[in-house]
């Protein structure tokens, strides 16, 4: 019982300190991931021009789509996967990196690929898209957890 309190208060104190940090890094984590959503929506066909704003925006087909000023405050799912996978015991370094990289590389996909699946939405009404969308916001709470889950399962479940 012992552990998992210690556990629950580093991983409280870890979210507390990461999310303190990530209130200036967020803009910049948001400007690279229009970056990278400009190139996406160039493949899939869909020219956006960005926008000045507050936040990253794009014009595309007559729409300004982007996101809302203080984005980088509710795009910040990273911080409780990160928290988690620090605050687990019993892991290498080796592999605690590992973790880290392959579950922030995820997370920052699925922020592409929601923030993508607004141009079709918008400027076509795809309900593939919408459904993408939808998705994307009830898993943006859940998805750090079960990624923690199957990266440190081993050490989850003791074995």
């Amino acid at each position: 019982m012992k552990d998992k309190v210690n556990f629950l208060i580093k991983f409280l104190i870890l979210t507390i300190v990461l999310f303190i940090i990530w209130i200036p890094l967020g803009k910049i984590y948001l400007l690279l991931l229009a970056g990278v959503s400009k190139y996406v929506l160039l493949v899939i066909g869909y020219h956006a021009t960005p926008y000045v704003a507050d936040a990253p925006a794009f014009i595309c087909r007559g729409y300004l789509i982007g996101m809302e000023e203080y984005a980088h405050l509710v795009n910040y799912n990273s911080i409780p996967l990160v928290a988690l996978i620090i605050a687990t015991s019993n892991i290498e370094l080796n592999r605690r990196i590992k973790m880290l990289l392959i579950g922030v590389s995820v997370l920052f996909c699925m922020h592409v690929i929601d923030f993508v699946a607004h141009f079709p939405l918008v400027c076509n009404g795809s309900w593939i898209a919408e459904t993408i969308v939808i998705f994307m916001a009830v898993g943006k709470v859940a998805v750090p957890f079960v990624l923690w889950f199957v990266l440190a399962y081993k050490e989850i479940l003791g074995g």
